[in-house]
């Protein structure tokens, strides 16, 4: 699914049980967790939500 170009657009994944969110528009991505947030930058701004999910997995 292409990621829409909005800043106002978010979204949320689960990866191996765990939840990241990404606002589109940006390459920073948090992960849902209780308590401090953990955050991650993205190599490149993704495109689509396949490439988000592929660039969240190189975190480990």
């Amino acid at each position: 699914m292409t990621l829409l170009r909005n800043p106002k657009c978010y979204t949320d994944v689960c990866i191996d049980g765990k939840w990241y969110h990404y606002d589109h528009c940006g390459t920073q991505v948090y992960m849902l967790k209780g308590g401090a947030e953990a955050f991650f930058e993205l190599e490149s701004e993704p495109v689509t939500e396949n490439e988000l999910i592929e660039q969240i997995k190189q975190f480990g």
